[in-house]
């Protein structure tokens, strides 16, 4: 369910190990009930471990499920930092992808393996929807510029996140940009729990200059 918590209550609940009881979600998850105001708490179920960023395993958390009493929908409010499959939050994926630092502290905790399968199919993901992203980017601000040194332009992710960082009102991470277009993106049922960003069914942005031409390809050469 999409519900964004406040820092308060995510630290109660990384403390805690449960929601606050007070917290319920602002509607129904299914597409056309609108209900807002009577969903109630309907059973949990646990986790038994997650990663966060700089603060490592947070054990023996609970997910809180809740039921619409109009339409009788059943859904959960999952970890905002975390898709419901993975242990690791999306800070700590994205830190491995960019390759912004050096990765051995995570070494205790993940396989060379794993840190090698983030960094891989994040790059993958950026690369393949490289032109939907692009749209959503020059929705939010036309005069991006696509221009970038060769060493960057060759990494899909780290360049993605050099066109986000020129949208002053962004602060969604590239790899928060790449989940919400692999899993659709238009609508706020068909991308996962955690995400809360969907990108504009708009036509695609024509890019005049630079690396970038209409909606065939957002990195390599123009010409």
């Amino acid at each position: 369910m999409h519900h964004v918590l406040s820092d308060k209550i995510l630290e109660h609940y990384f403390i805690e190990g449960a929601l606050p009881r007070e917290v319920r979600p602002k509607r129904c998850k299914r597409e056309g009930c609108i209900e807002t105001m009577h969903i109630h708490r309907h059973g949990s179920f646990p986790r038994k471990s997650v990663y966060r960023t700089g603060i490592g395993w947070v054990i023996n958390l609970t997910v809180q499920r809740f039921r619409c009493a109009r339409c009788g929908k059943t859904f959960s409010i999952i970890l905002p930092s975390h898709f419901k499959w993975q242990r690791a939050d999306l800070s700590t994926q994205q830190t491995v992808a960019l390759e912004h630092r050096s990765l051995t502290f995570l070494l205790a905790d993940f396989s060379k393996r794993t840190l090698q399968r983030w960094h891989q199919k994040w790059n993958e993901w950026a690369e393949r929807l490289h032109a939907q992203i692009l749209q959503w980017i020059l929705h939010m601000n036309p005069g991006v510029s696509v221009n970038v040194d060769a060493i960057t332009a060759a990494k899909p992710l780290p360049y993605l996140a050099f066109l986000l960082n020129q949208i002053p009102q962004n602060r969604h991470g590239p790899a928060t940009v790449t989940a919400v277009a692999r899993f659709g993106g238009v609508s706020l049922q068909a991308i996962p729990q955690c995400l809360s960003l969907s990108l504009p069914s708009h036509p695609c942005y024509s890019v005049i200059q630079g690396r970038a031409h209409l909606n065939l390809v957002i990195r390599g050469d123009s010409g």
